[in-house]
């Protein structure tokens, strides 16, 4: 029975201190625990556990009103000339409560816009992507047909269309940083296996400019995402090969301590010293004031220290204008992996390495659900000479090789196909109808993580639509000379 309330009981139930006095203190109780209290009190007397007396915990109270909220209540137990008491101390947390709910409905609104802006931001990647892709083919067929005349301005289009390719995949990569839909997955990885893929694409770049190349060998294993480094160390390499006049680019890495050094060095032009804190800022470039273009965007160094952020890969910056500069991107040592063996070889090959013959005359599976680009590739692929079997599904070209009889010499494949199918998957499927590792090429409009860590777990190269022409014939000479 309520013996004694205080003046903040009686505000905080609605009733008087004689309305409360000598009744059961249930009634200050919704149900179930109105209509159990007797039986828990009883509980307790006769067997001493505990369920809410000296623990304290959070109930539910009942107004005189009807009304129901919750409390923070604590049960004190005393004995008064041999008579057990108990005192229960009671604190309103409907505030808190509701700030709880507040905080968890705005966590669940954020999951939903965050959520949702992944979605938007794959949509808008692929939906972009794809038109873009269809219009460098085409005009790579126009050039057979138009004049010299007709072949400059065609040109110039090119030229514009570099430019929107570029703006577009640096502007996604920033929005997909920004809203949270890049996910790294960290696994042991060897330097070598990173950084041979990326001097397969920059020695022949630099040698174009008639810079020096440099990458030495680096069998450290480190702990990071293979394919979010390779990201943050190409946007490097293509600051310095833009940057970069006259001398060299080279990649150097060692050992410090727990970690590891890798350092992208060259001799352009440098930064002076009050823009060292502005060149990771958005469309901050140095020596570029009339915007041009083809000194890239700006947005280069804003994604590598979004991706240094993400991965915990420190990034330092040396520099010293008309001497080069010197990225550092620090990295843990994978204490737990195997060391490569020191003839795992440098990363790649020469920078004057000799360019397979054309492609001319091979057999190429062409794998992409959207009509409009399967098209216009497959006839490119023809105009250089290329016998091409062209399906829309890898139903459809297993289907297709088994009518041939024959063996390709590269797969190019578009990742996103319909039914949920990927393009591992086709790649995997005409591997196993023909019975041999063809080579294969992923060229998707998709910068997602599923899609560039799916690949690199099959050890598949993805290309990135738009794809240039040049640069996919390029690609295909260097997989026809491993085929």
């Amino acid at each position: 029975m309520i013996q004694a309330v205080n003046p903040a009981a009686e505000r905080l139930f609605g009733y008087t201190v004689e309305e409360m006095a000598g009744r059961n203190v249930r009634m200050l109780m919704p149900d179930p625990d109105r209509s159990r209290h007797d039986e828990y009190l009883g509980h307790y007397l006769r067997t001493g556990e505990r369920r809410i007396i000296g623990i304290g915990r959070e109930v539910l109270g009942r107004r005189k009103d009807g009304s129901v909220f919750p409390l923070e209540l604590s049960i004190a137990e005393w004995t008064v000339a041999g008579e057990r008491r108990f005192t229960g101390i009671m604190r309103d947390i409907t505030s808190r409560r509701q700030a709880e709910d507040s905080l968890h409905r705005a966590k669940s609104e954020a999951e939903r816009a965050n959520l949702s802006k992944s979605k938007f931001l794959a949509a808008a990647s692929h939906d972009l992507r794809q038109p873009l892709q269809a219009t460098y083919l085409f005009m790579e067929i126009l050039r057979r047909h138009v004049s010299n005349d007709g072949l400059d301005a065609l040109d110039h289009v090119q030229q514009g269309l570099n430019v929107l390719t570029e703006l577009l995949n640096r502007l996604l990569d920033v929005s997909r940083l920004d809203a949270g839909a890049v996910h790294p997955l960290m696994q042991p990885t060897v330097l070598n296996d990173v950084l041979a893929d990326i001097e397969a694409g920059y020695a022949a770049a630099a040698a174009a400019k008639g810079i020096g190349w440099r990458a030495a060998g680096c069998p450290l294993p480190v702990r990071t995402d293979p394919v979010l480094l390779s990201q943050m160390l190409r946007n490097l390499i293509d600051n310095a090969v833009k940057y970069t006049r006259s001398g060299e680019i080279s990649i150097d890495c060692q050992e410090a301590g727990d970690r590891v050094r890798i350092t992208v060095r060259d001799t352009g032009i440098g930064i002076p010293e009050d823009h060292l804190g502005l060149v990771f800022e958005e469309f901050h470039q140095v020596d570029n004031p009339e915007r041009d273009r083809t000194k890239g965007l700006g947005l280069g160094l804003a994604i590598v220290r979004r991706l240094s952020i993400l991965l915990d890969h420190p990034v330092e910056v040396r520099s010293q204008p008309g001497i080069g500069t010197e990225f550092v991107i620090l990295l843990p040592i994978a204490f737990d992996s195997v060391r490569a063996n020191d003839n795992h070889g440098a990363a790649g090959g020469a920078a004057g390495e000799e360019v397979p013959a054309g492609p001319s005359g091979r057999f190429v599976v062409l794998v992409d659900d959207d009509v409009v680009v399967l098209r216009a590739l497959e006839a490119m692929l023809r105009s250089w000479g290329l016998e091409v079997l062209a399906a829309q599904s890898s139903a459809d070209a297993v289907d297709g090789l088994r009518r041939l009889g024959r063996q390709p010499d590269l797969i190019l494949c578009d990742y996103r196909l319909r039914e949920g199918r990927v393009g591992t998957e086709a790649v995997r499927s005409i591997r196993e109808i023909v019975g041999a590792d063809v080579p294969a090429l992923i060229i998707t409009g998709e910068t997602g993580g599923e899609a560039l860590h799916d690949a690199a777990a099959q050890r598949l190269p993805v290309l990135h639509k738009p794809v240039p022409p040049g640069v996919l014939r390029r690609e295909m000479e260097r997989h026809f000379g491993v085929a």
